[in-house]
C-alpha cells in the first residue's frame, strides 16, 4: 500500500511538471514571438496548386502591431490593387475598391480561406497562444520542444495544433493543424531573419495537405519598432481618401 502510494505521487508529481515544463514552454514561445512591438513589410504570396504546379503571385503591403492589430493591403496584380483588411481585437474588416466601404467580417467568414491562400483570417488572431490553448509536451527532439496544444473553447477552428518550437530562440519552426475531425489539415514552416536584436519570420510555407495547395509568404523591406500608434489602425486607414 505504501509504494502503490508512493509511485502515485510520482505520476502525479510527473504529470504536473510536464504541464509545468509545457506552459513555461508555451510562455517562452508568446513572449518570444510578441518581443517586436511593431511591423512593416513588403509582402509576397506566391500560391501554387500541387496537383497541376500552376500558380500565381500577389504583392501587398503590411502594417502590425503587436498581435492583434494589422493592415494588409494589396497592391498587385492590378485587379486586386487597393483590397485592404484591417484585423483589431475584436473584428477584421474587408475594404473592396467596387464596395466603397470597409465591411466587417463575421466570425465565420475569418475561418475562410484569405484571399484563395492557405491561411484564414483567424490564423492570426491565435496570439498569444496561451490565451487560446492548453500545452502538453510530446517530445523533445534535438533541434525543437514538440508542444501539443487544445484548444480552450469549441469556437477555435482546430481540434489541436503540434506546435516545434526552437530550443535556441523560441521561435516556432513548425505549426501542424489539425481539423476538426482530428485529421492532419495543413502544416506551417517558418524560416526567420535578424533585425538588430530580434528574430523575424520572412518567409512562410502553408502546405493544405486535403487540397494539395501551398502559399509562401516572403516579406522584404522589413521595418520594426518604429513606434507605430493604435490610430495607424482604424477603418478609416483602409478607405482610400476621396478627392
Amino acid at each position: 500500500m505504501r509504494n502503490l502510494i508512493l509511485i502515485s505521487v510520482l505520476v502525479f508529481s510527473g504529470m504536473n511538471i510536464n504541464a509545468q515544463d509545457a506552459s513555461t514552454i508555451l510562455a517562452k514561445m508568446d513572449k518570444t514571438i510578441l518581443a517586436v512591438k511593431d511591423k512593416s513589410a513588403d509582402v509576397e504570396m506566391e500560391m501554387t496548386n500541387l496537383n497541376t504546379g500552376k500558380g500565381n503571385v500577389k504583392k501587398a503591403t503590411l502594417l502590425q502591431k503587436g498581435a492583434d492589430k494589422k493592415i494588409f493591403r494589396y497592391t498587385f496584380p492590378k485587379s486586386d490593387a487597393g483590397i485592404a483588411t484591417l484585423t483589431l481585437p475584436d473584428a477584421v474588416y474587408l475594404y473592396l475598391p467596387m464596395f466603397k466601404k470597409p465591411k466587417k467580417i463575421t466570425n465565420m467568414a475569418q475561418s475562410n480561406t484569405f484571399n484563395k491562400s492557405d491561411f484564414s483570417l483567424s490564423d492570426a488572431a491565435l496570439l498569444p497562444y496561451s490565451d487560446n490553448f492548453v500545452p502538453a509536451l510530446k517530445e523533445t527532439t534535438d533541434k525543437d520542444y514538440v508542444l501539443e496544444l487544445k484548444p480552450k473553447n469549441s469556437e477555435i477552428d482546430y481540434s489541436r495544433l503540434l506546435v516545434y518550437v526552437n530550443k535556441s530562440n523560441y521561435y516556432p519552426d513548425k505549426i501542424v493543424y489539425f481539423d476538426k475531425k482530428g485529421s492532419k489539415l495543413k502544416e506551417a514552416d517558418y524560416k526567420y531573419k535578424k533585425i538588430g536584436n530580434y528574430w523575424v519570420a520572412d518567409v512562410i510555407t502553408m502546405i493544405n495537405v486535403k487540397k494539395n495547395h501551398k502559399t509562401v509568404i516572403k516579406m522584404t523591406n522589413i521595418k520594426i519598432n518604429q513606434g507605430l500608434k493604435d490610430s495607424d489602425f482604424t477603418v478609416e486607414k483602409i478607405t482610400p481618401v476621396k478627392k
